[in-house]
């Protein structure tokens, strides 16, 4: 089982390389697994205990604008 990732990439398993498969061809249960919680903690339904996140506060809109 292989996957990529990166700020573009984020999870993405690798299907094949240099045209041979990668087990199934398909994305496997640890690439699964890593992929769920890393979208969770994204999106907020699980708790950001690596630190990953930086909130971002509203910036106030100028006077007379």
């Amino acid at each position: 089982e292989v996957f990529f990732t990166g700020t573009a990439a984020e999870v993405t398993p690798i299907r094949s390389v240099d045209r041979i498969q990668i087990g199934s061809g398909r994305r496997g249960p640890i690439t699964a697994r890593i992929q769920r919680r890393f979208f969770d903690i994204l999106d907020g339904s699980a708790k950001d205990e690596f630190g990953w996140l930086t909130p971002v506060v509203p910036v106030p809109e100028p006077v007379g604008a």
